[in-house]
């Protein structure tokens, strides 16, 4: 049997009653349907990506006026499925060692074979699995996969892949990409799993100003694993924008993998329970697969972009996603040259004012954080995106500054005097205190988007900013003391001097007065 994911009825619904159904790739458009739904929050963004790449590949709207059109009324499943069906040939799952086959190299014949689970980024390594560490994820949960799974985890893999040791490379948007999604806002009962894939497909007018050479257009150009992997082992072998049609930065393929198949298996998927037939145990790889390299911009990813260097997308990091990465995921971040994805600003540029989204939608992040070949952690997180006039959207690109700077200052603050108050000699003491980070951000968040939405309201007005930037100092200077006063007396404190502890309080009580952060907050 020929699996291909086009034809046949295999991605998981959910509709608003939260039932369960599979379904086609053209029956997206169906308005019953809530959301997409997997076993794994990374499998579902990976979905996510890979029905908007679909979309961008085979139904991209011409112009601003087209996506409007199909914004307010969906194609029928049969338009759809025509447009995907010329595609088809380029998703098929298990064809034999001699013809294409979805994200697999071309004519991988030979290489190290590993066990699927392999495939999943937070599995445990060889090393790991040697030195007899794999405390969390351990050895053995996920041993066979059904075809499907197989398939949307290689996916996965591919457009996330981190470093992986010697030539095996990392993805086009670099090891653990950020993702930024757009969901539709809420009052404009447009909630249906068409509206939230639509709202991130780009015109092909965009399309013309991304990162790739338009002239090839051949099917193999977009999609790699339909010709010979251009591979890596020396220098001059990169693939650059210049090399690939800009929709293969939907579908890159740095890996060189070809899944093995056990047909006429009838087991469970240890993916999701469900009884198959035709499963993946193992799969053989490969280094030197496709390196991306050059300026790729990826249009769901933000990107820092310093002058005269090679633009780097925005990565996951320790401490999670918070309203400290608003700025450069939702607005430039000029101190760090941080730019939205390409998604994001064409949505503020006319999209809000197409779909009439005064309210505010909202930007789905994700992503792993990565140490090189280490997942040591997924973070997502949603964030307010505001429909504002170009003045408007300049004023605030001027006060968010000194909100977000204001914090990080309390927070580095909070953390020097818990250290005084802890340690005898706080310059030398040791170990991880990330926690206080992630308190901070966490009891602090609510207060941001509520004064940062008094502020939005109130951006023609001096008078009225200057009172929201000193309520939120104020808000800042609870926290961080509340914070102190919780943490203070904890198991870190070497004896309990309290002598020190009310000496670190003071210290933190005049530094959140007096800061030059916090004094450009407050009224004068």
């Amino acid at each position: 049997m020929n699996y291909n994911l086009i034809s046949d009825q295999w991605i998981t619904v959910k509709d608003f009653n939260s039932n369960i159904q599979k379904i086609k790739p053209e029956q997206v458009v169906d308005p019953q349907w809530d959301t997409l739904d997997t076993p794994r929050a990374d499998l579902k963004g990976a979905l996510f990506q890979f029905m908007i790449g679909l979309l961008q590949t085979a139904f991209a709207p011409g112009d601003q006026e087209q996506w409007e059109k199909y914004w307010e009324t969906p194609p029928s499943e049969e338009v759809l499925g025509k447009s995907f069906a010329r595609f088809q040939h380029a998703f098929y799952l298990n064809n034999d060692e001699s013809k294409p086959a979805f994200m697999q190299d071309f004519d991988l014949s030979d290489g190290e074979q590993k066990p699927v689970v392999s495939l999943l980024l937070e599995a445990p390594g060889e090393k790991t699995l040697k030195d007899n560490q794999d405390h969390f994820i351990k050895r053995g949960m996920i041993q066979k996969m059904s075809a499907y799974w197989a398939a949307l985890s290689l996916f996965t893999l591919q457009i996330n892949a981190p470093a992986g040791g010697a030539g095996h490379r990392v993805g086009i948007r670099g090891g653990g990409p950020m993702t930024t999604l757009l969901i539709p806002p809420e009052n404009l009962n447009a909630d249906s799993l068409w509206h939230r894939l639509w709202l991130n497909v780009l015109t092909l007018e965009e399309m013309e100003h991304t990162s790739g050479n338009l002239k090839l257009s051949e099917d193999k150009n977009i999609f790699p694993w339909l010709t010979e992997t251009r591979t890596s082992e020396s220098k001059g072998m990169e693939v650059l924008p210049e090399h690939a049609h800009p929709l293969q930065m939907y579908w890159a393929m740095p890996r060189r993998i070809r899944l093995q198949w056990d047909m006429n298996q009838k087991e469970q998927c240890d993916i999701s329970g469900e009884p198959v037939e035709t499963m993946v145990t193992h799969y053989n790889t490969k280094n030197y697969g496709a390196n991306y390299e050059g300026y790729w911009r990826h249009p769901l990813s933000a990107y820092d972009v310093p002058p005269d260097k090679v633009p780097n997308s925005v990565k996951a990091q320790t401490g999670g996603l918070s309203y400290r990465h608003w700025m450069g995921l939702v607005i430039e971040d000029p101190k760090k040259h941080r730019q939205p994805a390409l998604i994001v600003r064409s949505y503020k540029e006319w999209r809000c004012n197409s779909i009439g989204g005064l309210d505010e939608a909202q930007l789905w992040s994700f992503g792993y954080d990565m140490d090189n070949m280490k997942a040591r952690c997924w973070y997502e997180a949603s964030m307010p995106v505001f429909s504002l006039s170009e003045q408007l959207q300049l004023e605030l690109d001027y006060q968010v500054p000194k909100i977000i700077e204001a914090a990080n200052d309390s927070l580095k603050t909070l953390k020097k005097a818990l250290k005084m108050a802890w340690f005898k000699r706080p310059k030398d003491a040791k170990g991880d205190i990330s926690f206080i980070d992630h308190s901070f951000w966490e009891q602090t968040e609510s207060a941001f988007y509520n004064y940062l939405r008094l502020l939005i309201n109130q951006l023609d007005n001096e008078q009225a900013i200057k009172k929201v930037l000193n309520k939120w100092r104020q808000s800042l200077q609870s926290e961080a003391i509340k914070i102190f006063d919780n943490y203070v007396l904890s198991s870190l404190n070497e004896d309990g001097d309290m002598k020190r502890i009310i000496k670190a309080r003071k210290y933190l009580e005049k530094w959140l007065n007096v800061s030059k952060p916090m004094k450009v907050l407050k009224v004068a």
